[in-house]
């Protein structure tokens, strides 16, 4: 199996930041990546609260 690509992330909250324009705080709730038969999706957990909506974002390499 391929190492994931992308992590699976959900919108936990919105709040003002200082310049007064609103922000939103993401968490990481699992991994993706694509396979011969199409694209994986693993969730580590299930948000309680959440409008049903999860974003891809691509995994950024940690710098060595």
């Amino acid at each position: 199996m391929s190492r994931p690509t992308h992590n699976v992330v959900f919108r936990a909250r919105s709040y003002t930041g200082e310049d007064g324009n609103t922000r939103h705080a993401y968490h990481t709730i699992g991994a993706a990546w694509s396979g011969d038969d199409g694209i994986r999706i693993r969730l580590d957990t299930v948000p309680v609260t959440w409008d049903g909506t999860l974003y891809l974002r691509e995994r950024q390499e940690p710098a060595q």
